[in-house]
């Protein structure tokens, strides 16, 4: 039975109603003279500017949602010819994102289920989003049926407070859940996938061509692995005349760090820098199938780089229960499947179950990383052909993307920086690098930031003027 929010809630005090639609209009009113008024605003303001009307957008939607329960709660989409609560959202907000509109839609109808009241409240509070509340409301019957003892309404919640990591955060969850108490769905829900993908590319009358692709999660890591690999922007480092003795082109990390002029920029955009990285690696691939081009290395060098990660204890024990640590048993289980519980992960972020990493052990690279107590790496394998270290693949594993606050690039776009310069005395190590992008590299160095590193993570103190200074030199620009 459908319920209304009022229901759950103290009603507001009369004539609330009337004032907040006389607010909703002058604000709406009001949105149309904010472009011309940004001009009069100080730095401080435009940045207060964007943050409120994000915060103001986030919270609207939970509104809209909410509103589109008591609509249906109401009868209001029954006795309207919309076809559904999707339908009679969009007709509402003309010119809106459709994503949106059918968000707010599927949202408010299971707002205006009684069974979801822990979705009603985190709407109502803030304290979930309408993209969060749509994920946490997929995700959890997927995982429900695997924990027979836990209660859905506090499944709802967990999930539900992790809205300030987003969406993606709670698809992950539910993969490592899965991976953990039902290896053997993901590997068939990977198997069901591979049965449905498909590739077709279409002639366009610009005369180009668009090729479409639909992948398999396992397929799909590898091919977004390879091409974000290639994919990073490529800056051209200033040359000297030719015969100079330095006319060759240098590490743009190196020029960073002993301040000589920095690299021109990469003015590709990066859906064309991914094409090219496609191109390239169908280019590279093709030489190598029919003979005329040796086997590459470095770059080229992996198909891609999964990084399997758990602790100690649960890998000893899936290792053992598995037969892989010398036990024998009479019965004949060789021809049987074998679930390990435990997820992978690669180095851009794809959660993999253990039996799409051993089909894809045969093609890439597989570098295991063995955790101890406190998520440190103890021991990081070394993969074949790939022209990095196992420090590298340590960093990568310990900081996912660029260290600097708020930034999220990958690691394949990204240096491993020396916390304490070399010059001065830093070591190569572990506790001494952290990844940065070529961004936030050159302003580490223009600011003379420094960091604290564990072997956990990185910390960055933007304080300007804390990292060392080469005697005679000036900060890089």
């Amino acid at each position: 039975m459908a319920q209304s929010t009022t229901d759950l809630h103290r009603p507001a005090a009369p004539g609330t109603g009337v004032r907040l639609m006389a607010l909703l209009n002058e604000f709406t009113n009001g949105l149309d003279e904010w472009p011309d008024a940004l001009w009069q605003l100080d730095e401080a303001a435009l940045g207060e500017v964007v943050g409120g009307m994000l915060r103001i957008t986030a919270r609207a939607e939970n509104v809209a949602a909410l509103a589109t329960a008591d609509a249906l709660s109401r009868g209001t989409v029954a006795n309207s010819t919309a076809t559904g609560a999707p339908a009679w959202v969009a007709r509402q907000a003309a010119g809106v994102e459709p994503a949106v509109v059918r968000r707010v839609g599927s949202v408010g109808v299971d707002c205006a289920d009684s069974a979801n009241q822990v979705v009603v409240e985190a709407l109502a509070t803030g304290s979930a989003s309408v993209p969060v509340a749509a994920a946490a409301l997929r995700q959890v019957p997927l995982i429900l049926p695997q924990l027979p003892t836990a209660d859905r309404d506090d499944l709802l919640s967990r999930y539900l407070s992790l809205s300030d990591y987003g969406a993606r955060t709670l698809r992950e969850l539910t993969t490592r859940i899965l991976g953990e108490y039902a290896p053997q769905q993901l590997v068939r829900d990977e198997e069901r996938q591979q049965d449905c993908e498909s590739v077709f590319w279409a002639d366009l009358p610009s005369g180009l061509t668009r090729f479409v692709a639909e992948l398999s999660g396992g397929h799909a890591a590898v091919v977004k692995r390879a091409l974000r690999a290639l994919c990073a922007p490529s800056p051209e480092t200033p040359t000297a005349p030719q015969g100079s003795p330095t006319s060759t082109s240098e590490d743009p990390a190196v020029l960073l760090e002993t301040g000589s002029s920095a690299p021109e920029r990469d003015m590709r955009t990066p859906a064309k820098r991914r094409a090219d990285a496609l191109v390239r690696l169908v280019d590279t691939a093709a030489g190598v199938l029919d003979g005329t081009s040796p086997r590459p290395v470095g770059e080229f060098g992996g198909t891609a780089k999964i990084l399997v990660t758990m602790d100690y204890a649960t890998l000893y024990e899936g290792l053992q229960k598995a037969g892989r640590l010398g036990q024998h048993t009479s019965d004949n289980t060789e021809l049987a499947p074998t679930y390990l519980p435990g997820i992978g992960r690669t180095t851009d972020g794809e959660h993999l179950d253990a039996g799409t990493l051993r089909r894809m052990a045969c093609d890439a690279d597989l570098i295991p990383v063995v955790l101890g107590t406190d998520s440190e790496p103890l021991d990081v394998g070394r993969a074949k052909r790939l022209f990095t270290g196992g420090l590298r693949t340590a960093i990568i594993h310990r900081d996912q993307h660029c260290t600097f606050p708020g930034c999220d690039r990958p690691p394949d776009w990204c240096d491993a920086h020396h916390v304490r310069p070399w010059w001065a005395g830093g070591e190569t190590t572990l506790t001494n690098a952290a990844l940065l992008c070529a961004r936030h590299h050159t302003i580490v160095h223009r600011d003379l930031l420094t960091a604290t590193v564990t072997p956990t993570g990185v910390t960055w103190d933007l304080t300007p003027g804390l990292m060392p200074t080469r005697p005679g030199h000036r900060p890089a620009a």
